[in-house]
């Protein structure tokens, strides 16, 4: 009995392929996709020498005590006139994380930078270094740039 039945047209892309696979005709060892590789059992291997440290970038974001205090200055002065108490909690939240070494230094920078254009009331450096930091990728600044754009429209 023949399960195959031939078709009258072409086998298209989809159609599923033909495996007439027996005993005494196994499949081509082409198609055999589960190769098995084992596992070194020797310790010839040569041990691994760690890397010089002179080379590498610091591997924590340390925050930068004269930034960070400067510019908490500067927050907390602009916080006074500002009455959205949500805005308030998530800049002190900001500087806690800041303090905390959550910021790189690009990060700490903009920050500072920033503080200062929105004490002088100046719009452009202020939307720009807030586009700046928008820019930066890294998850810590992200949760923090709604609360700077109510500072900046305040």
């Amino acid at each position: 009995m023949d399960t195959t039945k031939k078709k009258d047209y072409p086998p298209g892309w989809n159609d599923p392929p033909v495996l007439n696979y027996s005993p005494s005709n196994p499949p081509p060892k082409s198609r055999i996709l589960n190769k098995r590789v084992a596992f070194p059992l020797g310790g010839s291997t040569a041990p691994q020498k760690p890397l010089e440290s002179s080379n590498q970038p610091p591997t924590s974001n340390q925050c930068i005590e004269n930034l960070h205090k400067e510019a908490s200055e500067k927050f907390n002065k602009i916080l006074e006139n500002i009455s959205n108490e949500i805005a308030k909690e998530q800049i002190s939240q900001m500087l806690l994380a800041w303090q905390g070494g959550k910021f790189s230094e690009n990060v700490q920078n903009v920050l500072t930078e920033l503080s200062s254009s929105l004490l002088e009331d100046n719009t452009v450096k202020v939307n720009e270094l807030h586009l700046k930091l928008a820019m930066i990728p890294e998850e810590a600044i992200k949760q923090y740039l709604s609360a700077l754009k109510c500072l900046m429209h305040r």
